[in-house]
């Protein structure tokens, strides 16, 4: 980015929401600058339960608006994403004394169904007590009335996020990842007209000059909010969702699952690959967001909670393979509890002209980005005069999702996986490339196996990611490859360590390390591993 560009449209935060901010506006012309002071998606965009989903517990809550609004995205998302966003069926066991009675679930259901426009392939079925316990053993007979079974959508946060912020990249949106917004710039008229900026492992400054400025900052809104004078008025409530990871053979559950807990809340259990995670917690926080831990009484809950609605899984602190924690940045109403405060997001301009939008769901980033851009437009409709564009991003194909049926590319993730397993990748390795990167899998395989000769195969594998996220992915963390690029520190923790020091060596080269920067980021990898492995007593 030049010093003495200006820009339409400044975002802050390379979250989900921010990089959905910089795609749409980049679609309707705007020039567009993005600055995340970590790596994109870092914060909570990579902590959720990496499910696009309608959010069937809102009917009860009343959000009808926010269920039809997240119900229909998901579509969409499955058709601009296919690859990384998958259709998962979701099994409600209706139990004894649980949260949904037989007809309060059938009726939620059938509401969902139509506001949701869910196709007729995956709407609900309803499951007797013995289809129920049959199609899932780990049901206790002894509770179990029956269950419903729907349709939901499986993704991978991170890379969906990575996936908007190239597509984004492509439109001519600039980003830049581990640049900090330090303090904000005004005009003659005091209004908002950038910031001052500074790249966190460089230390160089830069000025970034915009005619508008959106604060998507997730957990640390009010913190921009602060730079831009006193925070009034609505606030942040931050909330801590755990999850935990377990092997698939601990804990076997044959589909995702959404289940009662002790406590009258309701947890997901999901099965990916050889693993199973399960969550979340949904705990007030107080402390800061870059600094959030998962600790001992948050394993002890989730464990407790598997093992009482699952006799047959007796689950301990030893059986944990890795875990995750994350902020929720909701918006704060007065007297209710952290599950009681409502999913949906708000946008506020200061006086100033500082744009800042909080709350809202993955599922519905599209939306919330469309939402706040059409404020971006008409703020320069005002400034300048210039017409207001539309939102067209439920039409735009992610990056990796170009899937082209009747050409000579692959038809869909599916046959794409089929082929590089037809060359050598196993069936679980196939699956998570496609799932990971999309259509461009191919080129990542065929660089792994130019290379296997001399190393191992699922090293040259691994290294292969590596090279093709230095290259087009902006990676600048070792740890960032493990934790976002790949997903493997929660579900392939064992890949780590062994392949540590090649993948540093590699990283040094194209990053020009010395050898004590090599050293801190060989490090930082293990302190994360450790982290998500070892918990503290609160």
């Amino acid at each position: 980015m030049k010093d003495s560009k200006c820009f339409d449209l400044l975002v802050i935060g390379g979250g989900i929401t921010g990089c959905g901010i910089a795609l749409d506006a980049a679609t309707r012309g705007l020039s567009v600058a993005l600055v995340e002071q970590s790596a994109f998606g870092s914060g909570t965009s990579s902590r959720s339960t990496k499910l696009i989903h309608g959010g069937l517990r809102y009917l009860a809550h009343g959000d009808v608006k926010l269920v039809m609004e997240v119900g229909r995205e998901r579509a969409i998302l499955h058709r601009n994403a296919p690859h990384l966003v998958l259709p998962e069926k979701m099994l409600l066991p209706i139990v004894r004394g649980g949260s949904f009675k037989r007809w309060s679930a059938y009726i939620g259901l059938a509401v969902y169904d139509r506001i949701a426009r869910v196709i007729s392939s995956e709407r609900k079925t309803y499951l007797s007590k013995r289809q129920a316990c049959a199609h899932e053993p780990l049901l206790p007979p002894a509770i179990t009335k029956g269950a419903f079974r729907y349709a939901e959508y499986r993704t991978d946060d991170a890379r969906l996020t990575i996936a908007v912020a190239k597509s984004a990249e492509k439109l001519g949106a600039e980003l830049a990842n581990y640049t900090a917004a330090e303090s904000l710039l005004y005009d003659e008229n005091d209004r908002i007209c950038g910031a001052r900026c500074s790249n966190v492992l460089s230390g160089k400054a830069l000025e970034i000059r915009a005619r508008t400025v959106v604060n998507a900052a997730g957990p640390w809104v009010d913190q921009v909010r602060q730079k831009d004078g006193k925070v009034s008025g609505k606030r942040l409530h931050h909330t801590k969702g755990v999850h935990l990871v377990v092997d698939r053979t601990a804990f076997p559950v044959r589909e995702a699952l959404y289940f009662d807990v002790f406590d009258g809340r309701m947890l997901f259990a999901i099965p990916r690959g050889h693993s199973t995670y399960f969550g979340t917690t949904d705990t007030n926080f107080l402390g800061d967001p870059s600094d959030v831990q998962v600790s001992a009484d948050d394993v002890d809950y989730l464990l407790a909670a598997v093992r009482r609605m699952f006799p047959q899984v007796q689950l301990q602190r030893k059986d944990v393979r890795s875990s995750w924690a994350g902020i929720r940045p909701l918006i704060h109403e007065p007297g209710k509890g952290p599950s009681e405060i409502s999913r949906k997001d708000e946008i506020f301009v200061s006086d100033r002209g500082l744009i800042s939008i909080a709350g809202g769901k993955l599922t519905g980033f599209r939306k919330m980005a469309e939402r706040t851009t059409d404020r971006v437009m008409q703020c320069l409709h005002e400034l300048d005069g210039r017409p207001f564009n539309a939102c067209t991003t439920a039409g735009i194909t992610l990056d990796g999702g170009d899937f082209a049926p009747g050409s000579n590319r692959p038809a869909s993730p599916q046959q794409l996986a089929g082929q590089l397993e037809k060359k050598g990748l196993s069936a679980f390795h196939a699956k998570q490339l496609v799932h990971n990167f999309g259509t461009h899998a191919e080129q990542i395989a065929q660089n792994a196996r130019d290379t296997r000769d001399t190393i191992a195969p699922l090293t040259a594998l691994l290294l292969s990611e590596l090279r093709y996220a230095l290259a087009h992915e902006s990676l600048q963390r070792l740890e960032d490859f493990y934790v976002l690029h790949t997903g493997r520190l929660y579900f392939e923790i064992d890949s780590i360590l062994p392949s540590l020091e090649q993948a540093a060596a590699v990283m040094a080269e194209q990053l020009n390390w010395d050898a004590q920067r090599t050293e801190n980021e060989i490090q930082a990898v293990r302190t994360r591993v450790a982290a998500a492995t070892t918990f503290e007593t609160t």
